[in-house]
């Protein structure tokens, strides 16, 4: 009996052994605890078994929690971070580690379908290290709220593509399907599930519906087993402890004024920026360095004291804090000046100010951001020095904030003086004037490293505007580029050097005009990187024209600025941008109307570029027929290659200028409904060039077109077979005394076993015309004329994808019509 009793109470010791280890692992195994739920809502354990949720549940790793049509759960977690997951959702918390006394957390988790928000705590504020695994790729979250969201709808049933929104904060990264997009400005969304992911501003809609669907519904509970009733209420203490009671014994919060907001809450997302790094505060007793912008002394009416244009010199200074506030300081050329001091601000954030220059009152715009980041632009009116503009903030690592493969874009602010703004409100930038700016299409400043670290040059830019307003003899239209790098400075440090370039129109019938300039960024302290922020958050950019240019080969004069811009980082950062021209010279066509003196010709050619993404540029020329260059882009210009379809370059010597179409994406295709050329045409690359006067060479060029693309092997074109491609024209009319843009329909067949062809365009400037082409067995290019109807004369390539060597076709045409003559290029895809 004794062994069997000894016996016994080794195995009831043996259960509580397992028990006790059992609730210690159930423990460890906590991640979190419900904090609101509205059935219906499950957890599913590791074998399937599944447990609906109430209020209070702790929440177990690795089990699934799935809600119903209905259901609605809020999870809390030890270090703050918080998920509301909506209806129809399934998530499991993978891991989840929290050490209060280091402050460090991580989190991991997947979703597989519906809606949540994650609001970041200790795992994402601290070192970022979040992440939640969805379908639509693996979303990395740094100090954010961030809403994810599978499978939603909008009011009307229409359903959303899968998308995932920065609603506040830092920064969200989505990787592993196609190339990986990141957010850091609030109000934008990744949008995936269509192909390639991108980034966009958030529609409205899409909020509101979020904002619907986490929100709870009329007869729930928040996950109270026991629903408040009101006899309940009635039967509580609250009327003893606070509602009976006479006003004079309860406290009554003292109302407190709202803070003064003087940008409107719309407009802040707009301009928004992440605050990242410490927040500096302007020194007391000086020595805070500054850039200051002030007018210099011209020749004529070219930019001197009472001329339309202000022109310029960047100059030095220091700024102190004076007893009442306010920053004071006296730049190299004598200007004193006074400045109301402003803090710092989590976003860029714009107001009115009004200081003073040399005792005169001046007043206009100061820019704040994060890290001390300031930019006053102010104006004396008709008082000298008429406009005063004063740059400071911290200097950021330019090799550190260009080091990744992103694409990053900066939007751009008016000037103070020349404030040119599209219908959308964009800036239009670099320009002291622009031909129907209201209509006008605006890039971002786009800019990209180069991973090229044996030159001096750390990162590459550009940026461009265009318009082409109305059609016909009735017409305007005008384009400016801008195109440098980011250069190494002989007096130290990391700043933008680059050129500008364009043509404009005032009517179709006059003359077009040509210009250019140089434009550079200004920098916070002398010997130091000109970006500014702690992760080079925002650029302060100067933009001038130079003078007239003539038949000496001269580099015309450059008299200084006449625009200054603040640019602040957007949502555009774009990674894994596709760069296969890389070490290739990639040929393609071209057409333009040469003028020289008062005589215009319609005329086509060649373009040809070579490209190296690791310096991040490219050079090449444009050429007529007889290889004749009609504009050279090599050390004489600036050029800029961030992707294949992200191209730009500019000469402050000659006026040339080239602008691949994506830059600028003008919808002037299909009635005006669209901005591309072609369907799945992303294998070739059009745009915009052309040049002004310079040393032997007189002609000008306005708007022509170059299409460039990877041509087959000959021994790869089909040797039996047809094939109908489908696309669009554009080019240059001369029509009597009239020049202007046109597009058409373009259409053609080819007959792999005849090696003939046609190609057709309709529709352009109210003419259709057509040619036929033949190609021998040994080439991958094609030409042709007409036989009967409009003189058409045409030439052009087969292009490949890299999979299908005939995908697409490319190449340009000449056609007369009596008085009437054009020339452009066409592309078109099977």
């Amino acid at each position: 009996m004794k062994t069997k009793k000894h016996h016994v109470l080794l195995l009831a010791s043996a259960a509580l052994l397992v028990l006790a280890t059992s609730q210690a692992r159930a423990e460890a195994d906590v991640a979190g605890v419900t904090a609101a739920v509205n059935p219906k809502v499950t957890a599913f354990d590791g074998t399937g078994k599944p447990r609906l949720i109430s209020l209070g549940d702790p929440v177990i790793r690795h089990h699934r929690i799935e809600t119903g049509s209905e259901g609605l759960v809020q999870i809390l977690l030890a270090d703050g971070t918080s998920f509301t997951i909506g209806p129809n959702s399934s998530v499991v918390i993978d891991s989840f580690v929290y050490d209060p006394e280091k402050n460090t957390a991580s989190l991991a988790a997947t979703m597989t379908k519906g809606a949540l928000r994650f609001i970041g705590g200790r795992a994402s504020k601290a070192s970022g290290n979040v992440k939640i695994d969805t379908p639509i790729g693996t979303a990395g979250i740094r100090g954010a709220v961030v809403d994810i969201n599978l499978n939603g709808q909008m009011s009307d049933g229409e359903p959303l593509p899968p998308h995932m929104t920065l609603v506040y904060g830092k920064e969200v990264r989505l990787s592993g399907q196609g190339a990986p997009q990141r957010l850091f400005k609030q109000g934008f969304s990744i949008i995936a599930g269509d192909g390639q992911p991108r980034i966009q501003r958030t529609p409205p809609q899409w909020v509101s519906g979020f904002q619907q669907a986490l929100a709870g519904r009329p007869g729930q509970s928040g996950g109270a087993n026991n629903r408040p009733t009101n006899q309940t209420v009635a039967t509580s203490t609250v009327a003893r402890s606070n509602s009976a009671h006479l006003p004079s014994e309860n406290t009554i919060p003292v109302p407190q004024p709202r803070p003064v907001v003087t940008t409107p809450v719309g407009n802040m997302s707009g301009d928004s920026q992440r605050d990242v790094g410490p927040r500096p505060q302007v020194p007391d007793g000086g020595g805070l360095a500054v850039s200051v912008l002030s007018p210099v002394e011209t020749d004529g009416g070219d930019g001197g004291p009472g001329s339309s244009a202000v022109r310029l010199e960047q100059l030095r200074g220091t700024l102190s804090r004076s007893a009442g506030g306010t920053l004071t300081g006296t730049d190299r050329a004598g200007n004193d000046v006074t400045l109301p001091a402003l803090p710092s601000a989590s976003v860029l954030t714009k107001q009115s100010v009004t200081g003073a220059v040399n005792g005169t009152v001046a007043s206009g715009t100061a820019y704040t951001g994060s890290s001390g980041f300031f930019t006053y632009m102010l104006s004396a009116g008709s008082a000298e020095p008429h406009a005063v503009y004063v740059v400071g903030g911290t200097p950021a690592d330019a090799r550190k904030t260009l080091s990744t493969e992103e694409i990053l874009s900066y939007g751009l602010e008016p000037d103070l003086l020349a404030a040119l703004m599209n219908g959308d409100g964009q800036t239009i930038p670099f320009t002291g004037s622009f031909i129907d700016s209201g209509e006008a299409v605006a890039s971002d400043l786009l800019v990209g490293g180069v991973s090229d670290a044996s030159g001096d040059a750390a990162g590459r830019a550009l940026q461009a505007s265009l318009v082409i307003n109305g059609s016909g003899a009735g017409q305007t239209s005008a384009i400016n580029i801008l195109s440098g790098s980011f250069d190494a400075l002989s007096g130290g440090g990391y700043g933008l050097v680059a050129s500008t370039a364009g043509s404009s129109r005032t009517d179709a019938i006059g003359g077009a005009t040509n210009g250019q300039g140089k434009a550079a960024s200004i920098g916070s302290t002398a010997g130091k990187d000109h970006f500014l922020g702690a992760d080079g958050e925002y650029l302060v950019l100067a933009a001038g024209t130079i003078g007239e240019t003539g038949s000496d080969f001269a580099t015309p004069e450059f008299k200084g600025y006449e625009q200054v811009h603040v640019a602040s980082r957007d949502d555009a950062a774009t990674t894994g941008a596709r760069r296969t021209f890389d070490e290739q010279t990639i040929t393609g066509f071209s057409s333009g109307v040469v003028t020289v003196g008062g005589s215009s010709t319609v005329a086509r050619g060649s373009t040809k570029l070579t490209f190296d993404a690791e310096k991040g540029t490219f050079e090449g020329r444009i050429s007529t027929g007889s290889d004749d260059n009609f504009a050279e882009f090599d050390d004489d210009g600036d050029r800029s290659y961030l992707s294949d379809q992200l191209i730009a370059g500019s000469s402050a010597k000659d006026g040339s200028y080239m602008v691949s179409s994506a830059v600028v994406p003008a919808t002037i295709f299909d009635s005006g409904d669209s901005s591309v050329i072609c369907n799945a045409c992303e294998f070739m690359t059009w745009g915009w060039w052309g040049r002004n006067v310079h040393g032997e060479i007189n002609h000008t060029v306005h708007l022509g077109n170059w299409i460039i693309g990877k041509q087959p092997e000959n021994s790869a074109i089909p040797a039996l077979g047809t094939a109908t491609y489908n696309g669009n024209a554009v080019g240059t009319v001369v029509n009597g005394s009239a020049q202007y843009i046109a597009t058409g329909a373009m259409t053609s067949t080819m007959d792999f076993g005849s090696r003939t062809g046609t190609v057709a365009v309709s529709g352009y400037d109210s003419k259709t015309f057509s040619a036929d082409v033949s190609f021998d067995n040994g080439a991958a290019t094609f030409s042709g004329s007409s036989s009967s109807g409009i003189a058409t004369s045409v030439t052009g390539a087969f292009a490949s994808d890299g999979t299908d060597p005939v995908k697409g076709i490319m190449g340009n045409f000449t056609t007369t019509d009596g008085n009437w003559s054009s020339t452009g290029i066409f592309a078109g895809s099977k």
